[in-house]
């Protein structure tokens, strides 16, 4: 989701899991135009970050790059432009218009999820801490995202204490200068196994 202010963005919502991040417009790395921000989609998953790497979203509202158990994997693969196959809607409140009147509009409705259905916590993929889980239910769809939120960010458990960051650190902290040196010394972390979404065990 882009905020825009006066005509112009100002912030971007990067949905993850049951929550996400908030980043300024500015600071995101952006396409060839120098207009529209790049996005990096997780592998096997459907959150979406500003960077590509490794993200632990283990402690929510705080993604760190060196694993600690819960971790989403992004890179800057071929990149995949949506706007050629995009569908362009006008929302209000939930009744929903499309800029095109043959555009279909059914799954703006759609109460489910989308995506695989959450591992059950006897499914040795599974991993958990304090009630978060490695791999959850699909997003859900339009229709519960809150698209006329007053900020930002969709209001829930994990709303107190977002912020929009004006930077990829956090509070003046280089995570990534700490991420990479934890890597020569430890390696990539021989405790972490990192699956795709068929289980299979990635290198």
């Amino acid at each position: 989701m882009i905020r825009f202010e006066n005509g112009k963005p100002s912030a971007v919502w990067f949905s993850q899991h049951a929550n996400g991040e908030a980043f300024k417009f500015s600071i995101l790395k952006k396409d060839k135009s120098g207009k529209r921000p790049i996005v990096y989609a997780a592998n096997g998953s459907h959150a979406l970050f500003p960077t590509s790497g490794s993200h632990d979203h283990t402690i929510p509202n705080l993604n760190l790059p060196t694993p600690l158990l819960l971790v989403d994997t992004t890179d800057a693969g071929p990149l995949y432009d949506p706007l050629p196959s995009s569908y362009f809607y006008r929302f209000a409140n939930h009744t929903f218009t499309p800029y095109d009147a043959s555009a279909p509009t059914a799954f703006l409705y759609f109460r489910g999820r989308w995506g695989d259905e959450q591992y059950p916590d006897s499914d040795k993929r599974q991993q958990q801490l304090v009630g978060n889980r490695k791999y959850t239910g699909g997003p859900t769809g339009p229709v519960d995202k809150q698209l006329e939120r007053k900020e930002i960010w969709p209001q829930n458990s994990w709303s107190d204490g977002q912020r929009v960051r004006g930077s990829f650190g956090i509070i003046g902290v280089d995570w990534e200068g700490i991420g990479n040196k934890f890597k020569k010394l430890f390696g990539k972390g021989k405790s972490v196994v990192r699956v795709n979404v068929a289980g299979e065990v990635l290198k």
